[in-house]
């Protein structure tokens, strides 16, 4: 599905896929190990540029 939707971008006249991953799973959590996904990304030419951070705070 990654592959077919980037060659629609590029058929679309696209230059450049931007991609946000939720990555914020405690170490050891094999809920939300987000190992596999990471290594599609990386496979489908990504490369991490940035980390995003949310914050929260209980009023």
């Amino acid at each position: 599905m990654l592959g077919s939707a980037l060659d629609i971008l590029t058929d679309l006249g696209a230059r450049e896929a931007i991609l946000y991953v939720d990555d914020d799973a405690p170490p050891g959590d094999p809920e939300r190990d987000r190992g596999p996904a990471n290594r599609m990304y990386d496979r489908a030419g990504f490369t991490q540029v940035d980390r995003l951070f949310s914050f929260t705070r209980q009023l």
